[in-house]
């Protein structure tokens, strides 16, 4: 008998051969509230192969491949609340074997990073969490300056935003790989990738838990 992580109901793991080599943390019932991702091979939006999106981002010269795990449906936003928000990161456990399934290649894996005075209000960053959970080695070569937080900024503030980010480290001729929980408007990892891109790094593409739709 197994506790699943989102309901703490307790329910009987299963013994289908897919699913004998992994932890069964989630029940059958929560596990299908996740939806997997769209179509859209630039960030799984659902709906069409390159959405409006991603279609404005590739004339602006700004492609980036991400690669979500899920939508960003009511069991995600709920997942959130309480991971992000009220600290409950054991939750994050529900996606590991789908975070070590993604393929990195040769690739340093680099999360979004917080502000200073999010990270200690907060005391933890969820993107370097969910970078744990990967097969790859993490770097932190970008720097956040203070700022609203993008969770509470409308499509058009972000869109707006003037870039916040500084890279700290060597990235020349390196491939990464961006981490963050949530794709809204894409703006954030681009603003990331741009800075990469300015200080010399080669490939960049990124993941993240959710695509909000």
């Amino acid at each position: 008998m197994n506790r699943c992580l989102f309901c703490q109901e307790v329910y009987l793991p299963s013994w289908e051969l897919g699913n004998l080599w992994t932890r069964q943390v989630t029940c059958p019932t929560c596990k299908i509230k996740f939806v997997k991702r769209g179509e859209c091979v630039d960030c799984g939006k659902p709906g069409s192969p390159c959405c409006s999106d991603c279609t404005v981002w590739r004339q602006q010269g700004l492609p980036l491949q991400t690669t979500p795990l899920y939508l960003y449906n009511e069991a995600a936003k709920e997942f959130m609340r309480r991971f992000k928000f009220l600290g409950d990161t054991a939750l994050l456990e529900m996606f590991t074997d789908d975070l070590k399934k993604v393929k990195i290649k040769q690739a340093v894996l680099v999360p979004i990073p917080l502000s200073t005075e999010r990270l200690a209000d907060r005391r933890f960053n969820q993107a370097e969490l969910i970078a744990r959970q990967m097969r790859g080695k993490i770097a932190p070569y970008l720097n956040r300056l203070e700022g609203p937080a993008q969770s509470k900024a409308g499509r058009q503030a972000r869109l707006a935003r003037s870039n916040p980010f500084c890279v700290t480290n060597d990235v020349k001729a390196k491939n990464i790989v961006l981490v963050d929980d949530v794709y809204t408007t894409g703006v954030t990892l681009r603003q990331a990738m741009f800075r990469l891109k300015e200080a010399g790094a080669k490939e960049i593409s990124a993941v993240t838990l959710f695509r909000s739709v």
